[in-house]
């Protein structure tokens, strides 16, 4: 949130420089034309955060063309009675009713309209733009996701072999500094890599409760709000972890208890 109310400031600094140089290369005196786009530009961000964030999704991305259509003329009508508004205010007060002072091309409606609806669009282009990419980003993350989720093996290289490990005999990995110990049922592998990196690879049945533990879930046997026990193997839970493991057990729990009428409780 702090971000982009960061992002936003910017880029309407970045407009606000705009127009002053859009408008004070005709003035007698730049800081003047300053002064006048400070007053413009709120109207600026109201039309243009009115058009994107609401008429646009409300009506336009909703197929009510018509309601669309005429609201937008309202809004065309308002803003550019607004601005008019500040030409005649920026005349009396900034110019002092010296024509000289304002460029008369500058105060016309027809450009300042064109200047509005420019930004405007402009910024409805960048919006769709940032849009796009988060959905292509979301749409990436959910096939990464789901061929993630469809593999029924972990390859591992231990020993100088390559290990297919199918991921149902699969209990626990406990992170030990450079390496990572693979904890099968019956059977144990050490293996050079990150715990992180490993657990980037495994499919969400799998969670990481721990700093130094990625447990399967499908293998829990019971838990506390400080462990959880896989096959008899009591794992901590790690304070960072705490609220989004019992959050996801309790979850998993309510599912379950009406299939069989049983959960396991905290």
């Amino acid at each position: 949130m702090k971000k982009r109310l960061i992002r936003h400031t910017l880029y309407w600094l970045v407009v606000l420089l705009f127009l002053t140089l859009f408008f004070g290369q005709n003035w007698e005196n730049p800081l003047l034309a300053f002064y006048f786009s400070s007053l413009l530009l709120p109207i600026v961000i109201g039309t243009t955060y009115f058009f994107n964030s609401y008429l646009v999704p409300r009506y336009l991305f909703t197929g009510k063309y018509v309601a669309f259509a005429l609201y937008l003329g309202y809004m065309i009508v308002i803003s550019l009675y607004l601005e008019m508004l500040v030409v005649i205010f920026s005349f009396v007060v900034i110019a002092n009713y010296k024509m000289e002072t304002m460029s008369i091309m500058s105060s016309s409606i027809l450009i300042l309209g064109m200047t509005l609806y420019l930004i405007v669009f402009i910024t409805s282009f960048i919006r769709l733009v940032v849009q796009i990419r988060k959905k292509t980003q979301q749409i990436e993350s959910l096939q990464h996701d789901k061929q993630r989720n469809k593999k029924s093996v972990l390859t591992i290289r231990s020993n100088r072999k390559n290990h297919q490990l199918p991921l149902q005999d699969l209990l626990y990995i406990e992170s030990l500094d450079d390496h990572v110990k693979v904890v099968m049922s019956g059977t144990e592998l050490i293996v050079r890599e990150k715990i992180t990196r490993l657990a980037l690879r495994l499919p969400d049945q799998f969670m990481r409760i721990h700093r130094s533990f990625v447990i399967n879930e499908e293998k829990i046997g019971a838990f506390t709000t400080t462990h959880v026990v896989v096959q008899k193997t009591s794992l901590p839970i790690g304070r960072t972890y705490k609220k989004e493991v019992l959050s996801k057990l309790k979850r998993r729990d309510q599912k379950r208890a009406p299939e069989t009428g049983m959960g396991v409780s905290i």
